[in-house]
């Protein structure tokens, strides 16, 4: 393996990206994100034969954004207040990962190695994205950008469904030789959609935060369309590829949180009484038009969704049975970090979790109990539970409209990964999860700063995104 061509290709590249990403951490972790939503592409279509070099890629990008924020010394700058709970607790988290690595009861101490990092480290991302936007409108550009970029990754899922199950399209990344199978849904065998991402987790956990990310913005211009044509477009975009993928929860997640962001908004003062009859008119265009970009697509997902042996309450319930399951028979202190993950069975060499006995489950919530034990859970519950509270007191105290209406959404998306989501277990949906985290810090950040007191605008129909403050 240390001479395969295709390391002797990427290890120039890596060494000279890393001193890049040192140099311009700023540029290298907003790069990261891109290449979250490309990498996929990369592994299964570009350079299928160095698919594990290329995943480690945007993490040894991450350890060098960070050794370069240190460098910089941004970090003393207008420092954050409120967030010391958080970083004590996340600490004291990772600490008792850093025990459980040698837990007795893992086979390896490679896997606690990969279970750490699966673990923790995105989360210092939370805190370093804050100090890489230089003001409001470089944040809020930032955003529409990422916004734009995510229509062809969403046309991309129509695109795979129209062209069928035997096109090179649809493919997943696969650890064995021989491509993957492909997962199917519907009466018709409609292939699940995957986008530009290795497997269909990824481009649903993708599809869902841009989903909120375009709500939160769309809110934020007060859901006008003139001049807001693309954010609007992109809405609609990403809810008509989630039927593409087959995921129930993207969209069910959307139908649910809908009526809780709006009374948030309303209660929050970015959603008057114009936008709200504006938003009345526009929501089921919105609607009817994602619905019938793939007409055969929503109709698998509703036969999915009909025929389905287990109910929306069964799943909402789950994650709680198996914790409650895994509380019962796990050891008290877990069988150690890292063991349920797929990558164990990799560096183990082996189909079976047999280290785990009868303690395999599904729930992220339950496969933390079975790693680190009751200890460790009560650590990961009561770190997610202070991030939503903090991120919901914050989005309700913002004084610029745009960052209430930006944070409430964000807040709703921390809310549902924390409780239903794969933060660990899913790459994607732990880096934007701790990004969202870091979006509003960002903004918790410019309201702080004297430099950056921003001025609330309020005009007749909703919020202007128009620049009224300087930037640091």
């Amino acid at each position: 393996m240390l001479d395969s061509p295709a390391l002797l290709l990427f290890a120039p590249i890596a060494a000279l990206g890393a001193v890049l990403a040192v140099r311009y951490w700023q540029h290298a972790l907003f790069g990261v994100f891109v290449l979250l939503v490309f990498e996929g592409a990369l592994r299964k279509w570009a350079f299928p034969s160095a698919q594990a070099e290329i995943y480690l890629v945007k993490d040894a990008i991450l350890l060098a954004v960070y050794w370069g924020f240190v460098l910089d010394g941004r970090r003393n700058q207008t420092v954050l207040r409120g967030v010391a709970s958080i970083k004590i607790v996340l600490l004291l988290a990772f600490a008792f990962g850093c025990i459980e690595v040698f837990n007795p009861n893992s086979p390896s101490l490679l896997v606690g190695f990969t279970g750490l990092k699966t673990y923790f480290l995105y989360a210092p991302v939370a805190f370093i994205l804050p100090y890489a936007f230089r003001s409001r409108e470089h944040l809020l550009h930032m955003i529409r950008r990422y916004l734009v970029m995510a229509i062809p990754v969403a046309l991309l899922g129509f695109i795979q469904v129209a062209a069928g199950p035997d096109s090179f399209l649809n493919t997943y990344v696969s650890h064995t030789e021989g491509p993957a199978a492909l997962a199917h849904f519907g009466h018709e065998n409609i292939v699940r959609t995957s986008g530009t991402f290795s497997f269909i987790s990824g481009y649903t956990a993708f599809l869902s935060f841009v989903a909120f990310l375009a709500i939160g913005y769309n809110l934020a211009n007060g859901w006008r369309i003139k001049n807001n044509i693309t954010p609007i477009l992109v809405l609609i975009l990403v809810v008509g590829a989630m039927f593409t993928t087959g995921s129930r929860a993207p969209i069910y997640t959307l139908v649910a949180t809908g009526p809780v962001i709006l009374w948030l908004a309303a209660s929050g003062r970015v959603l008057p009484v114009r936008t709200a009859v504006r938003l009345c008119l526009l929501l089921p265009i919105v609607a009817f038009v994602a619905l019938n970009l793939s007409p055969h697509s929503f109709e698998a997902f509703a036969e999915r969704a009909t025929e389905s042996s287990d109910s929306t309450v069964d799943r909402l319930l789950s994650p709680v049975d198996q914790t409650i399951e895994a509380l019962s028979g796990a050891p008290a202190l877990g069988v150690g970090i890292g063991t349920t993950h797929p990558s164990a069975l990799t560096i183990m060499g082996t189909d079976e979790f047999w280290w785990l006995g009868d303690l395999l489950t599904e729930a992220e919530l339950a496969r933390v109990t079975v790693e680190l034990g009751l200890i460790g859970l009560l650590l990961i519950f009561l770190l997610r539970f202070l991030i939503i509270g903090f991120a919901l007191r914050w989005a309700l105290s913002f004084k610029d409209p745009a960052y209430r209406a930006l944070g409430i959404v964000l807040m709703i998306h921390l809310a549902v990964a924390s409780v239903f989501g794969s933060i660990m277990l899913n790459v994607t949906s732990g880096l934007y999860y701790w990004g969202a985290l870091g979006l509003v810090l960002a903004m918790r950040r410019f309201e702080q700063s004297p430099r950056t007191q921003v001025r609330a605008v309020l005009v007749p129909g909703g919020t202007k995104l128009k620049p009224v403050s300087s930037g640091s």
